[in-house]
């Protein structure tokens, strides 16, 4: 298989990405500790979790209508400047002490700049990278935020506790700025779009055309939506909250197990990442639901040491096993589904697609994260329960995008590429 040989421009993009994802954990992470430790209140600390992540079922659509509107690099450039200059004047004004609405309303604009910013970079890999090559593309960019996602609260915790929020403060702008200075030498090819009267009308037309696209001339392709909507209401909130209701409670393990354990949730998914190329390049895009099948199934051996009342050191090791593996499938299934969707959205709705995409499935993940969070509550002498659930939601779900997957593959045989047999 010949190597995929990358632009100067996909490459210089991913390293602002890098640089500008660290800063943001970073920074984000940093936030999340003052709060903690200036109310002490777990509730204030949830409270304002929640609230940031309205943004981005909200802004996610416009900052899609934008990324087709005008020049992504521009968008991307811009909004690090912007987050520079947020994190900088935070600093400034507080020096660091604000309080807990300040804290509230940075986080919030952090989020709201994430929502809009996003869909232009997703959008500027099928600009940048030719279909051949869109399957490891697509695998780079989520290895590079699953990589911050992993490190970023490891270095922010570290550099919080020694130097406190101010120059974390200034560490993050600066990653923000060095990001967006990379980004002003980026050339992405960009045609832009015919006006439509005036800018709301504009907005308006955008938004409704990109909804014909999934639900009238593609329905398959919303069914798949709604798919990756299940996954993250069935299946990931299993993981994402059973972790560490399981280690922390029912196991009553130690801080430092618990943070081994966070962090194999974040190994998962650059694995997954990492196999992307070589497994999805020799993978028709009908059979990606087999990851989805693969994922449920591992939460079976998790069921069964938790009914055979194992060890807790065994319990975790095999919990830890079967987390790696299932998040390493569920990136491969995200980043196939992706790749597919880049093939078949014509280039003039790709933000606006990927943007709904993001906004759909961001809806479908506090409610399943509630909903499981009460599973486990109400179930604590059958902790084995919830995780079951899952299992049997997964195969289901799994079952259902089997029909989907094959009827989308057969659909789009002659114009997806490599992607579709």
């Amino acid at each position: 298989m010949t190597p995929i040989k990358f632009s100067r421009d996909f490459k210089l993009m991913v390293l602002g990405q890098i640089v500008s994802l660290f800063g943001n954990s970073i920074l984000r992470f940093a936030l999340s500790l003052y709060v903690l430790e200036l109310t002490g209140s777990a509730t204030a600390f949830g409270g304002i979790l929640a609230l940031s992540m309205i943004p981005t079922v909200l802004c996610a659509p416009l900052g899609g209508v934008l990324a087709d509107r005008v020049p992504r690099q521009r968008i991307m450039a811009g909004l690090d400047f912007l987050t520079a200059a947020l994190a900088g004047g935070y600093a400034l004004l507080t020096g660091g002490a604000g309080s807990l609405a300040a804290v509230g309303l940075l986080m919030l604009l952090l989020s709201v700049i994430q929502a809009v910013y996003q869909p232009a970079v997703q959008a500027s890999i099928p600009a940048l990278v030719p279909p051949e090559g869109r399957m490891t593309a697509n695998g780079a960019v989520a290895q590079v935020q699953a990589l911050a996602t992993l490190l970023g609260p490891i270095l922010g915790g570290a550099l919080y506790g020694w130097m406190g929020l101010t120059p974390m403060l200034w560490v993050s702008g600066g990653c923000f700025l060095a990001s967006a200075v990379m980004e002003c030498f980026l050339r992405i090819p960009f045609t832009p779009p015919e006006r439509r009267g005036t800018m709301l009308a504009g907005i308006a037309a955008d938004l409704k055309e990109a909804g014909g696209f999934l639900v009238r001339d593609e329905p398959h392709l919303f069914r798949m939506l709604l798919l990756l909507a299940g996954l993250n209401l069935l299946i990931s909130p299993v993981f994402v909250v059973g972790l560490p209701y399981l280690v922390k409670v029912h196991l009553g393990l130690s801080a430092q197990l618990y943070g081994a354990a966070e962090g194999v949730m974040g190994l998962g998914s650059i694995l997954g990442g990492v196999l992307s190329g070589p497994v999805l390049g020799r993978m028709a895009f009908r059979h990606a639901h087999r990851f989805l099948l693969g994922c449920s199934l591992l939460l079976l051996p998790v069921t069964a040491a938790l009914l055979l009342g194992l060890p807790a050191l065994g319990v975790y090791g095999v919990l830890l096993a079967c987390v790696l593996l299932g998040l390493a499938c569920v990136m491969l299934f995200n980043i196939a589904a992706q790749t597919f969707v880049q093939q078949v959205t014509p280039p003039h709705l790709m933000g606006k697609t990927a943007a709904f995409i993001t906004a759909v499935c961001t809806c479908a993940a506090p409610l399943g994260q509630a909903l499981y969070g009460v599973a486990f509550d109400a179930l604590r002498s059958q902790v084995w329960a919830p995780v079951l659930l899952g299992a049997v939601s997964g195969v289901l779900l799994s079952l259902a995008a089997g029909s989907v997957l094959a009827v989308l593959a057969d659909r789009h045989a002659e114009t997806a590429g490599p992607a579709v047999p």
